[in-house]
């Protein structure tokens, strides 16, 4: 029976070492992997340091969210109303109460649009049913269009 509760106890020791290990190389690793992984992927703690954060790090981080599932949409689908549902999502997440009225959108929508290699063709059919007759967004999208379509 000693040889049972030694072999178990030995077997808790290596255990703990080995989650230990794996502790401090977590801790070693985490700010590097916090950074990347918050960058893409919406954390559901609050740290200090978001309230930090400008407001032009926010339009950024905004736009590229906007512009990463404007890309992925297009490639997938071609429902306005489900897209115009996804970027309220985004614009809530980001605390963008009307996406509608903010250039940020556009201009991610057309970076989007240009990453995703439409034809000038369709970012006109884009302008017309997102942006709505609205010349300063349709520019907006046609500025974000223009820096990723080559």
């Amino acid at each position: 029976m000693s040889t049972s509760i030694h072999s178990k106890g030995r077997s808790v020791v290596r255990t703990l070492q080995i989650t230990g290990a794996a502790g401090i190389v977590l801790a070693m690793f985490g700010c590097s992997i916090s950074d990347s992984v918050s960058d893409s992927v919406s954390s559901p703690f609050k740290w200090s340091s978001d309230s930090s954060r400008s407001s032009s790090h926010d339009k950024e981080s905004y736009q590229r969210d906007i512009r990463d599932y404007t890309e992925a949409y297009v490639r997938s689908s071609a429902d306005v109303q489900g897209f115009r549902s996804g970027l309220a999502s985004i614009a809530e997440k980001h605390g963008i109460s009307n996406w509608e009225a903010d250039s940020a959108t556009y201009k991610g929508i057309g970076q989007g649009l240009g990453r995703a290699k439409v034809k000038q063709a369709q970012l006109e059919v884009y302008k017309a049913n997102i942006a709505s007759g609205n010349a300063t967004y349709a520019s907006a999208m046609q500025d974000g269009y223009d820096q990723y379509r080559n």
